[in-house]
């Protein structure tokens, strides 16, 4: 080492160090520190390299464990501890580095030391831990400093690996410092090196081999002088109570005596085995073999081996523990700040090699800026050495966070304020004026945190600490611009030996020596965070509970944040840290004679899905946890208590085992009892139909009975499951599978179940009592929202205001969360454990309800609803049901102004959509037909394209959802101006029920919506129809396609080639590909079909690629007509099914030179292009002649005939509108429906209704005012 040493010193020959100097020995304080850094690290390698040191520590190490003796242990590690870390620290400033004389620089060896003590802290911590509950888990420092390193598992080599390298470490680190200690010392100090080296090698040589040979490690020596140490204290503490030095009372007294006389007494013998607590049950017992068992460490550190009366604090012992860590915080911190903060080492005066003479004192009490510049250093320094006190190293107690407001604290606070600005002040005469700008920023913040404590307004306490953090970094900023003197370096000397002694002495105890002296709770409501931005709710305690809490805007864009703080929370938190660490405790109030307190589980509504597993055993370590410090009633919210993860709250009850303490409940009877009530206050004693979703849930369940049974509603139970619906049915109920059938079947739901689909689903105008948290009705405006499922307590009966409310009001209370406290009110009347963890029973829930009402909890008053209203006349008539007219009506619905629709029809259809041939596909994609406020969910339409059958059901679905009135039956013969300003148009209408007899519908605006599909085209201008009818040759419009018979005769027809399908439009391209694809194919196959078109349009694929048509035709929309036309064009003769097309139809015929809001055929399924390249499609011209032997002659030029079977006529309809000749907007007369947009015809019916609804909107509301 010493060669090594002086090799690396003449290498580096242009470094200097901090505190060498040349033909001197090191000083006294140097010479102590490198002789013990060189025995440590003696001491260290054997401990690290000697497996017979490790097994007699281990041995020694475990006859402590069995006489209980853990203070003992954790006592003589962290002194052994914190005497490492002082003496690391005292080496910081000798090995700082100086480059040719100018600047200082951190070396290796000194970040490495920060990383030991801050090392050495953790473990001190960790052992303190460990003593306190007399056990040790996974990984416990205590455990893993006596056990054995194991090799059985990756998870225990993965823990060997990691202990082997840790020691390790820690052996460099002790040699890298006796290295550099060496490497700066001057050349005249390495002789006295090299002799002190060898002579403390010899002693410890020596000393080794006596512990091998007496069986004496050094560990039990430094326990026999901790034990003398402890002993000493104890006896003089006895002696000053004895002599009338009354501090505690003798209760205390005796107290302390008796914990100090357990630390030597031992509670298991080699072969006894002892129970983890006096009330526990005895199934869990802990077998202590032989000491030589392999796992013997593991099984004395077990935290069921010793029982909760001998935990906790040993007395003085205890205070010696916390004395050495407080010495290890100290210098760890001080480190730190010194390192990191001020980038410079602590206690830098010990190297300096300037000793400050009384002369040199008395000049610097001459040199006023001297005095200035050290008064303005010193103010900086202690300020921020007492802030980190203050924020990490200070307990709070109840009493002090009360007392922040009193008036003495308010003068001292103001005294600090002004002290601050004048040493701002202070610090602008010194500093270089480029440096104005952070002064000036530091004075900013001063004034903000000024003007935020002056104001009573309870800010955030993240807010606070930020305001805080910004304080504490622009002092800390404006301390590293000091120039270091011999001045600043004495001064901080000093400040860090004070600041050191203050805090190892203080009496105030930091906050890991507060004894967890938690408020046991009567009664415990476990719930978990929905969104994984409600992470808020819990960090910016204390907001205003006035309103429930909503997540500010700025908190959205940090969603990866979010799902990374789930993430750790959900999966690791509780794993590290232990059951403590499952929950957040957010709230504790005492209410009546009940401490209620509010756990947040570490867990998010989403994990519930994405990680079930880790959810169940947050939950699990929760409940083990109340259970552990006596928790009486334990309350399951929200998901906890769901049936896939603990069976409503089974699996907690089968988990903590039948000798537990702790009730645990749902608080579903509660629910239950408040739902039916609240219903009942709000529709009384009429009959009035229900649909309920969530109805097998418990609450749900009950719910149904109870509606039925006392208050005879008519109540549909909703359902996915096939046998929960036959279990409903089998109890006398009705059922439903899907929401479209409550959206039918009533506009009162009661909302059970968290389904995003029942906002899209639920009718206009509805009413939903609702019971889930949270519920999915939030978007719905329209939509009446009553809370079923929450009361409302006294707030008079809090002893504090309620700090987190799970984002409700300040009286608002969750009816399961209420529950907890009734369930604690009937402990306190001398009820047994309770276990309300099954299903709720309806004779019961009433119970519950009423021992609420005694404790101040009361169901919300809401406003009834009354009798649906006579209707009144309608202000809007609409003329027909089609998308169109049910778009209008939509709309006019959100608005809330009253319509009607009338349509001819008497059947469940809607326009012309029934009238289509069966088979029908629709062209473009489903969300492009959707209508305005209510999409085709994927449940319900799962694929991309929908039939002519699918989108009536839709239509069906659309009506119920805005609860539009239809009148069916009902024929409009004309519309007519009414001839006055309160009625200006009248309807002339006639009733199925009575026909003949015109009727008179007064309106103040009409919307016609009769389509452009209505009538169809049965012949042609040419008369091909009578011509057909003279040759006896059967024929159809492409809307009688319907029936099967008809279907057979056509795919007939076409397998003997002598079908024809007059026109190519979309709907001749349709039947023809599914007449095609009814055709049997084979070597015999003669299947033709005969088309006979006048002109010849584009044939376009409906996919092409990623490409899709209609995807294309929502952009050309947008474009210019021109060019529309040009795009139309293009794509014409750039698609091969165009040019087979415009191949098979002969030459004459005219070709589509423009587009003219034609629609291009879609060849929807490739059939049209393949049938035109295999010949089964056959294009010719019109019909020109027709014979008696049914030979039909085509126009082809060539005068060709053929025989035909059948005749479809493809021949479009009649698009105009035969009610009203124009419109007439500006006295209210509308059309829509008849638009000339051929791409996306649905689509711009949406459009054009809501234009139309806007207008009449303006109407209706000066119609109002007038």
């Amino acid at each position: 080492m010493i060669d090594l040493a002086q090799r690396q010193q003449h290498n580096d020959s242009s470094y200097t160090s901090a505190a060498g100097e040349e033909g001197r020995t090191p000083s006294h304080l140097l010479s102590i520190l490198f002789l013990h850094e060189y025995w440590v690290y003696l001491q260290h390698s054997n401990v690290f390299g000697n497996p017979l040191l490790q097994h007699l520590d281990r041995q020694y190490g475990i006859a402590l464990l069995k006489k209980n003796q853990h203070w003992s242990i954790a006592g003589t590690l962290t002194a052994y501890w914190s005497r490492e870390c002082l003496c690391l620290f005292l080496c910081l400033p000798f090995l700082q580095r100086q480059y040719n004389g100018e600047q200082y620089y951190f070396t290796s060896t000194q970040y490495m030391i920060l990383y030991s003590l801050i090392y050495h802290t953790i473990k001190s911590r960790g052992v303190r831990e460990d003593a306190l509950k007399r056990s040790s888990p996974r990984f416990g420092i205590m455990r893993l400093v006596i056990d054995k390193f194991y090799l059985n598992s990756m998870a225990e080599v993965q823990v060997t690996v990691l202990r082997l390298f840790l020691q390790g470490f820690d052996t460099y680190i002790h040699f890298c410092v006796v290295r550099d200690l060496v490497l700066l010392s001057s050349p005249g100090g390495v002789a006295w090196y090299i002799s002190s080296m060898h002579v403390l090698f010899t002693v410890w040589v020596v000393h080794a081999a006596l512990n091998q040979f007496f069986r004496c490690s050094t560990a039990s020596l430094m326990v026999s002088t901790w034990h003398a140490l402890t002993a000493k204290k104890m006896d003089n503490d006895a002696m000053k109570t004895e002599g009338g030095d009354f501090i505690g009372g003798k209760e205390n007294a005796t107290n302390e005596d008796k914990d100090e006389s357990t630390e030597g007494e031992s509670l298991s013998s080699g072969n006894s085995s002892l129970t983890s607590s006096d009330n526990k049950s005895t199934t869990n017992v802990v077998q202590i073999i032989d000491a030589n068992d392999e796992y013997v460490v593991r099984q004395l550190l077990h935290h069921e081996r010793v029982c909760n009366s001998l935990k906790g604090r040993q007395g003085s012992a205890s205070s010696g523990v916390d004395k050495a860590i407080r010495l290890a915080t100290s210098v760890s911190v001080l480190a730190a700040f010194f390192m990191i903060g001020i980038n410079n080492v602590p206690m830098q005066w010990l190297s300096s090699g300037n000793i400050v003479a009384t002369s040199d004192m008395c000049n610097i009490f001459q040199d006023q800026s001297r005095v200035l510049s050290v008064a303005l250093y010193s103010w900086l320094l202690w300020g921020l050495l007492y802030g980190i006190w203050a924020i990490f190293l200070k307990s709070r107690s109840d009493s002090q966070l009360s007392n922040q407001s009193s008036s003495s604290r308010r003068r001292q606070i103001s005294f600090i304020r002004m002290a601050d600005f004048t040493v701002m002040i202070g610090v602008a005469y010194l500093l270089p004026p480029e440096s104005k700008g952070m002064l000036l920023f530091t004075l900013i913040v001063l004034t903000g945190k000024s003007f935020i404590q002056s104001m009573d307004i309870s800010f955030p306490r993240i807010v606070w600490n930020g305001v805080l953090a910004v304080e504490f970094l622009t002092k800390l900023r404006i301390l590293r611009m000091f120039q270091q003197s011999s001045d600043t370096m004495l001064t901080s000397f000093v400040l860090t030996v004070l600041w050191s002694l203050w805090v190892v002495t203080n009496a105030n105890p930091t906050p890991c020596e507060v004894e967890k002296q938690r408020e046991v709770a009567d009664a415990v409501f476990l719930g978990h965070p929905a969104e994984l931005h409600d992470c808020w709710a819990l960090w910016l305690r204390p907001y205003s509970l006035q309103e429930r809490w909503q997540a500010p805007s700025w908190v959205w864009p940090l969603w990866p944040f979010h799902y990374v703080v789930g993430w750790y929370v959900c999966n690791y938190r509780q794993r590290l840290f232990g059951d403590k660490a499952s929950f957040f405790c957010s709230d504790t109030v005492m209410y009546g004679n009940a401490l209620m307190q509010n756990w947040v589980a570490t867990h998010f509504a989403r994990h519930f899905v994405t990680n079930p597993r880790q959810v169940k055993k947050n939950i699990e370590a929760a409940a083990r946890h109340a259970e552990e410090i006596g928790v009486k009633v334990l309350c399951l919210g929200a998901l906890n208590k769901a049936e896939s993860i603990n069976g409503g709250g089974l699996g907690i009850v089968n988990e903590l085992g039948p000798r537990r303490r702790i009730s645990v409940i749902h608080g579903n009877h509660l629910t239950s009892a408040a739902v039916v009530e609240t219903i009942h206050q709000v529709f009384g004693d009429r009959k009035v139909k229900f649909f309920l979703t969530g109805a097998s849930s418990k609450v749900g369940w009950a719910v149904a009975q109870a509606l039925r049974d006392r208050h005879a509603y008519e109540v549909l139970c909703h359902s996915t499951d096939p046998g929960r619906r036959r279990f409903f049915r089998e109890h006398g109920f009705a059922s439903a599978a899907t929401l479209a059938e409550g959206s039918a079947f009533s506009k009162y739901w009661i909302v059970g179940k968290y389904d995003t689909a029942v906002a899209q689903l639920i009718p206009q105008n509805a009413t939903a009592v609702v019971f889930s948290v949270p519920h999915p009705l939030g978007v719905r405006s329209d939509v009446r929202v009553i809370e079923a499922g929450t009361l409302h307590m006294d707030l008079q009966k809090l002893d504090r205001p309620r700090s987190f409310t799970n984002k409700l009001r300040a009286h608002e209370i969750f009816a399961c969360h209420a529950a907890s406290a009734v369930a604690a009110y009937r402990l306190e009347k001398g009820s047994a454990r309770i276990d309300e963890v099954g299903p709720v029973d309806p004779q019961e829930m009433d119970s519950w309800l009423d021992d609420a009402k005694l404790i101040g909890f009361q169901i919300p008053t809401f406003d009834p609803v009354e009798d649906d209203e006579t209707i009144q006349r309608p202000s809007i008539v609409i003329v027909g049901s089609g998308p169109a007219g049910l778009s209008a009506a939509a709309m006019l619905s959100q608005k809330n102004i009253p319509h009607i629709v009338l349509e001819a029809q008497s059947g469940e259809s809607f326009g012309s959509w029934s009238n289509h041939f069966a088979g029908l596909e629709i062209t473009t994609q489903k969300k492009w037909c959707n209508l305005p406020g209510f999409s085709m969910n994927n449940k319900d339409f799962p694929e991309e394209n929908v039939s002519a059958e699918e989108y009536q059901r839709y239509l069906q679905q659309y009506v119920h959802r805005f609860n539009i009135n239809i009148r069916r039956g009902v024929k409009v013969v004309s519309v007519e101006k009414g001839g006055s300003e309160e009625c200006p148009w009248v309807v002339k209408y006639e009733d199925s029920s009575s026909v003949g007899k015109t009727q008179l519908l007064p309106a103040l605006s009409v919307i016609v919506a009769t389509g452009k599909h209505r009538v169809p085209n049965k012949n042609t201008t040419d008369d091909v129809a009578g011509k057909l009818t003279t040759a006896a040759i059967p024929f159809v419009h492409s809307t009688e396609m319907c029936d099967g018979e008809t279907w057979e005769q056509a795919v007939t027809a076409a397998r003997n080639g002598r079908l024809c399908i007059v026109g190519l439009g979309n709907s001749a391209a349709d039947l023809a590909a599914l007449i095609l694809q009814r055709c049997p194919t084979g070597e015999k196959d003669t299947t033709q079909i005969h088309i006979a078109a006048r002109t010849v349009p584009p044939v376009f694929p409906r996919k092409r690629f990623i490409f899709r048509v209609d995807s294309l035709g929502f952009l050309v929309r947008l474009l210019p007509h021109f060019l529309q036309e040009f795009f139309v064009h293009l794509l014409w003769t750039m698609i091969p099914s165009s040019k087979l097309c415009n191949a098979a139809f002969p030459s004459h015929l005219k070709r589509w030179t423009k587009i003219n809001g034609r629609v291009p055929v879609i060849d929807k399924h490739g059939m049209i292009a393949s049938g035109l390249q295999s010949g089964k499609l056959v294009g010719h011209g019109p019909i020109r002649d027709i014979t008696s032997d049914r030979n039909v002659h085509f126009d082809d030029r060539n005068g060709s005939s053929t025989a035909i079977d059948m005749v479809i006529l493809a021949t479009g309809y009649n698009e105009e509108c035969s009610l009203i000749d124009r419109e007439d907007k500006l006295n209210g007369m509308y059309k829509i429906g008849f638009g000339k947009d051929r791409f996306l015809p649905l689509k711009s019916i949406g459009d054009e209704a809501k234009d139309i609804v806007e207008e009449i909107s303006k109407v209706y509301d000066r119609a109002l005012h007038l």
